[in-house]
């Protein structure tokens, strides 16, 4: 009995011995990792940046087949990476924080060690990633290593949300059943409804100024890049004893609205389109000009992505001309700027085969059924449906060569010379030049110096945006302050770059 009992243990240890031999093979190993990890961070650093000092390969699992039906595995790691020279990942000319973890599939939270004020030789970064790989009987271990995007984090809320509560809910509850309320007259029931609750709305925001003298930052659509810096920014003012809200809009359009109706103190607004508020030109034209307008400090830049299928024939904008295009939605900074670049480029509008306007996504998804050759979008890199794509190995990013870069830039249009570093998107391993326009914080001019002193010393000084996870905002720097402004800057806002007020502490 004791010798079949020993039998039995001796064939279970030698089956396990199989299982994880067999495990091994069926999924890439450490040497693979190191590899892999080692050539993405020389590709888009170059060498003596990072010094791999541990990396763990932590186990493995399967991925979804790719289109040609191979399989896929996934390998996470732990590293802790030393930096061996300075790197400023605020500055707009390297990978910012998001690009970054991107590259070594990891999310903007999973990486640690990284400082707004831009990180020194010696520190070090630590990383909780992964890196993806097919399976090719062409290789020497039988993987080679593939690009995977990862879910995006969004920017944490606010820890106490009054719009969740119980009351609020009530009150929602309320008001939909107004709308909902059979009336013999329809159209004239939802004129006096929102006649009654825009009069409403008035007097309870001007008793509540009265009460806290909040500061209202205008933001932008919930998960995107400017709501996420207008939430941290009033959540800290707030967190330092100054209540601050931000609100969630469509956009800088509608920001720049609420400045003019005096309903925000602050707003998140796309350079060219503030230039346009200000002397009530294109889209404001009805609306008439805002001379009041001032700038605080430019934050982040939009780069201007030319996106083509990763075979098509065209190389430069030059060639766009009699193409079908994507330009952007109506009313929209991308498509202002699409117009722009196709008007230096000699590209006749009116020689187009066709011009679409959807936006981003809906480009996208016409570039990749044939529909479109190009896609012309301004939108903070790296943009996440951009990362899919080029993940799929369906598109390329076109440059924009330096004449033409010298003709768009200037004040006259808040376009900016900037590059794409390598490695901002999956299979771009080459910079790119291309222009941007930039995120501009705006303000009436009768804000406060108290208020303009302590939102720009909470903005550069109080605020790790890099900690948050928030990619747009960890490229937030003095240096960069003044880069792409299309508004007269605040009087406080001069006095405070020229070096008279401190950070916040």
């Amino acid at each position: 009995m004791q010798r079949s009992l020993m039998q039995l243990t001796h064939g279970l240890w030698l089956l396990l011995a199989v299982l994880l031999l067999t495990g091994c093979r069926e999924a890439p190993d450490q040497a693979a990792l190191d590899a892999v990890i080692e050539a993405r961070l020389t590709q888009a650093f170059g060498p003596q940046t990072f010094a791999i000092e541990r990396l763990r390969r932590l186990g493995s699992g399967p991925l979804a087949a790719d289109a040609q039906g191979r399989p896929r595995q996934i390998v996470y790691f732990n590293a802790v990476l030393g930096l061996e020279r300075d790197l400023d990942f605020s500055s707009w000319d390297t990978l910012n924080i998001a690009a970054f973890a991107s590259l070594l599939g990891a999310t903007p939270l999973g990486v640690s060690g990284l400082e707004q004020a831009g990180n020194r030789r010696g520190d070090r970064v630590y990383v909780h990633g992964s890196a993806s790989f097919v399976r090719d009987a062409a290789a020497a271990d039988g993987w080679v290593p593939v690009a995977v995007t990862l879910p995006g984090v969004g920017t944490p809320s606010a820890p106490l949300s009054p719009a969740s509560s119980a009351a609020s809910q009530q009150l929602f509850a309320r008001l939909k059943q107004l709308y909902a309320r059979q009336s013999a007259d329809p159209k004239r029931q939802y004129k006096i409804i929102n006649e009654e609750l825009d009069q409403a709305y008035e007097t309870i925001t001007q008793r509540l100024d009265r009460l806290d003298h909040a500061l209202i930052l205008a933001g932008g659509p919930a998960g995107g890049e400017y709501q996420g810096v207008a939430q941290l920014l009033a959540q800290t003012l707030t967190a330092r004893g100054r209540t601050a809200d931000a609100l969630t809009t469509a956009g800088s359009a509608e920001n720049l609205a609420l400045l003019r109706d005096g309903r925000a103190d602050l707003a998140l607004v796309q350079n060219d389109l503030a230039a346009a508020a200000l002397l009530g030109s294109d889209g404001f034209a009805s609306a008439g000009p805002q001379p009041a307008l001032r700038v605080l400090a430019s934050l982040f830049p939009e780069p201007l992505h030319l996106i083509v299928a990763a075979d098509s024939a065209l190389r430069t904008p030059h060639d766009l001309a009699g193409r079908r295009l994507e330009i952007g939605q109506p009313n929209s900074g991308s498509r202002a700027n699409a117009l722009l670049l196709l008007a230096a480029a000699g590209v006749d509008m009116k020689g187009l085969a066709a011009v679409r306007e959807g936006g981003l996504e809906q480009g996208l998804a016409d570039l990749a059924a044939g529909r479109v050759d190009a896609v012309i979008a301004t939108i903070s890199a790296p943009a996440a449906r951009i990362q899919e794509a080029a993940a799929l190995g369906l598109i390329r990013l076109l440059p924009i060569a330096p004449d033409l870069q010298r003709a768009l830039a200037g004040q006259a249009t808040g376009l900016v010379p900037i590059q794409l570093p390598p490695d901002t998107y999956p299979g771009q391993h080459e910079a790119v030049p291309t222009l941007a326009a930039t995120a501009l914080l705006v303000a009436a001019e009768r804000l406060p110096r108290a208020d303009v002193d302590l939102v720009l010393g909470t903005l550069f000084g109080g605020i790790d945006f890099v900690a948050a996870g928030s990619a747009a905002g960890s490229q937030i720097n003095r240096r960069s302050a003044a880069v792409g402004l299309t508004l007269p800057l605040h009087p406080a806002a001069e006095v405070f770059f020229a070096g008279a007020v401190s950070p916040v502490d």
